[in-house]
Order: structure tokens, then C-alpha cells, then sequence
């Protein structure tokens, strides 16, 4: 026969040729044996190792107590597309970015250029609240990155003159304004002078704004009663002393009151990977950032004059758990 194999033929295979179970066995066992001191020492490579980002590829920032900003010294990636202020060629990140970004292993911040040591967490919480800011204002803006949005403080800009040497200028409104009492911007007298005019002058205004919205009140209720049915005979209940409260009610007015002075904590943009810092997106929505007492109806217009009508979540914390509720009326009081 001409063909050739096992197959070939008829003849039955030899029995060395067939291995048996129990060698089968030991192959496997001895393949099992070479294997397990690679992998152990594959796993204890894997927990040796720093967690988290390689330390080649993070960026880093020192931290500039003049300016009360971190200066990233060395960038890396796209991190900083929706984080910091843009000055120039370098970008200067607020404590609630550096917090944020060390809390997620996506920066390195150091005290001094020196410092081999990079701070903690523990130090970054500490940083930011010598810089004034409360942990449910941190963990509102936490959330809301989280989320994918871009957050920003209310007020501050995205970018900044590098010629520019008056950091206030960039650190937002509203309850950022008053952060920076110590700040080395000597404003000449006449500067002065023009600032507390126009201040002045802005009073004067709103004074005589609530002045004729009182008189269009009083105007109003002498021309139509509170009640369609007052004065008749059949609703004597509804007489002189009700109509006289009612007017009492009008006359009074705002005057004798403080100003309401409140402004959201931060603005909030819808995500986008395609977000610049020198042409934003319009404001999704604002924060105010409060666990102290529920606003009144007063403060919560003052929010909303403040953000053109657009919506305004306030958020309080309890027991680190972030909870918002939108204020979207453009009338509230």
C-alpha cells in the first residue's frame, strides 16, 4: 500500500503513542508548578507598586501663598482643560481644584519647588480651610465634578492677563470677593474717590426704586379693594380693620431694611470635552453652597437678580451626602 500514517492504514496505533490519564496528569501539574513563581511574583510587583498614576505622568503644582493659588509647573495631558485660570502660558488652580485633583491622583501638589514630599489630602483639606473655605462648599464642588460638569466660582475668569498683578481681579464675586482683605493692591486716591461715588450713587438708585414701588403699591390698593365682597352688608366680617391692615401692609416698604447682599457660590456648565477657557459655554445653571438655615424669600430673589433668572440650586450637607434643591422662578418675593 502506497499511503502512508496511522491514518492510512488499518493497523491500530502503538500503545506508547496514546498517553495515558496519569500522564496527563503530572504534565499538568508540572506546567501548574513553573507557572506559580511568575505569577506570584508578578502580584507582588502589582502591590509593591505606588497606586494609582505613574509619578512620570502627573502633573504638578507649587503652591503660591501671594497669589493664594497653586502654579502648575508641569502639565500633563488634558487635565486642566475645565480646571484653573488660564494666565498667560501657566495656569493657577484654587485650593477647591487642588483638593479635588489630589483627591482623585490627577496632581501633585508641593509647600516649595525643594520638597520632595508631596502633600496629602489631609493637607489639602487643612490648605483649604486656612483659605476660608468649609467643607460643604468642597463637597458641593466635588459632586458636581464628579458629574462631568465644569465648575467654576462665581464671578472668577477663566483667564487672566500674565502683565496682570492684581489676583482680585480673577477671584470671582459674591461671597469670593471678600477672601482677599489682605491683598497688596494699592489703589490711588482718586481711584477711591470714583469707586465710593459710583457706590454711592448705586444706593441712591435702589433707594429710590423701592421708593416709587411703594408708592405704586399705595397707588394700587386705593384704587380696588383687597376682597371683591368687602363692604358688603353680607361680609360685615370684612370691614374697616381688615381694609385698614390691608394699607398698613402697603405703606410699608423695604426702606427700613438691609440690603439683601447675597450671590451663588459657583457656576455650572454643562459638560463638553470640546470646553475652552477663552470662549465658555453659557452658564447650565448656579450653585449656592449653604448648610447654615433655609434661605428666605428675600435672599432667594437676590439670587436670582444675581444670575439673570437662570435657575439656582442650593445644596446643603448632611453627613457628607451633597442634596440640591433648584430655586427657577423668576419671581419668588
Amino acid at each position: 500500500d502506497a499511503r502512508r500514517g496511522p491514518k492510512a492504514s488499518n493497523a491500530p496505533a502503538r500503545a506508547h503513542d496514546v498517553p495515558s490519564s496519569s500522564q496527563n496528569h503530572h504534565h499538568h501539574l508540572y506546567s501548574l508548578r513553573d507557572k506559580v513563581p511568575s505569577t506570584l511574583a508578578r502580584h507582588a510587583r502589582a502591590w509593591s507598586s505606588a497606586r494609582g498614576t505613574s509619578s512620570a505622568n502627573i502633573p504638578v503644582a507649587v503652591w503660591r501663598p501671594h497669589a493664594r493659588r497653586a502654579e502648575v509647573i508641569r502639565a500633563r495631558g488634558r487635565v486642566f482643560h475645565r480646571f484653573g485660570c488660564a494666565r498667560g502660558a501657566s495656569t493657577w488652580l484654587f485650593p477647591e481644584e487642588c483638593a479635588f485633583l489630589v483627591e482623585t491622583e490627577r496632581l501633585a501638589l508641593v509647600y516649595d519647588e525643594t520638597d520632595e514630599n508631596v502633600v496629602s489630602v489631609r493637607g489639602v483639606y487643612a490648605l483649604m480651610a486656612r483659605e476660608g473655605i468649609n467643607m460643604d462648599e468642597y463637597l458641593t464642588y466635588a459632586k458636581l465634578c464628579r458629574l462631568g460638569f465644569a465648575v467654576r466660582r462665581f464671578g472668577a475668569s477663566w483667564t487672566m492677563d500674565a502683565r496682570e498683578s492684581d489676583w482680585t481681579l480673577a477671584d470671582g464675586r459674591g461671597r469670593w470677593a471678600t477672601q482677599r482683605e489682605d491683598v497688596l493692591c494699592v489703589d490711588t486716591r482718586e481711584a477711591k474717590r470714583r469707586r465710593i461715588d459710583v457706590e454711592s450713587a448705586s444706593a441712591s438708585a435702589n433707594v429710590d426704586a423701592r421708593r416709587a414701588a411703594s408708592a405704586a403699591r399705595r397707588r394700587e390698593a386705593t384704587s380696588r379693594h383687597w376682597w371683591p365682597w368687602s363692604g358688603a352688608v353680607e361680609h360685615a366680617w370684612l370691614g374697616p380693620e381688615i381694609e385698614k391692615g390691608v394699607m398698613m401692609a402697603c405703606e410699608t416698604d423695604d426702606d427700613g431694611l438691609a440690603p439683601v447682599n447675597l450671590a451663588p457660590t459657583f457656576t455650572v456648565y454643562q459638560p463638553n470635552k470640546n470646553f475652552s477657557k477663552k470662549a465658555p459655554d453659557d452658564a447650565s445653571f448656579y450653585v449656592y453652597a449653604s448648610s447654615a438655615k433655609p434661605l428666605t424669600g428675600r435672599e432667594s430673589q437676590a439670587l436670582l437678580d444675581c444670575t439673570g433668572g437662570k435657575p439656582v440650586r442650593v445644596s446643603t450637607c448632611r453627613q457628607s451626602t451633597v442634596v440640591m434643591f433648584t430655586i427657577a422662578a423668576p419671581k419668588v418675593y
